[in-house]
């Protein structure tokens, strides 16, 4: 048989804690988790350009791809880091920028 304890605890405080936990389990859900690796439609998606463009770039090794069998997959942070790189994509910001895919 399993001990249990009763807690008495105010109204008032019970009310605190369960105002807390309300706060910190709806900052957890606004916390968009991202993917590290996208595939070849999220990608057009995350820089908003049109698949013809993301081909473009694959075959000119201007954006990062990994091969997983026949797959391609895009990770995220070096996207993010080949963006900050000022001469690597000469051009990359405007197009990522200007071309709109949805």
């Amino acid at each position: 048989m399993e001990n249990r304890n009763l807690v008495v605890i105010e109204t008032e405080q019970l009310i605190v804690l369960i105002k807390e936990a309300i706060k910190a389990e709806l900052s957890n859900k606004n916390e968009i988790p991202q993917k590290e690796l996208m595939n070849f439609k999220e990608t057009c998606e995350f820089l908003g350009i049109h698949p013809s463009t993301l081909n473009k770039w694959k075959a000119e090794n201007k954006i990062p791809f990994k091969r997983l069998g026949k797959r391609v997959f895009f990770e995220r942070e070096k996207i993010l880091k080949t963006l900050k790189q000022p001469d690597h994509l000469a051009g990359f910001r405007k197009k990522a920028n200007s071309n709109s895919y949805g």
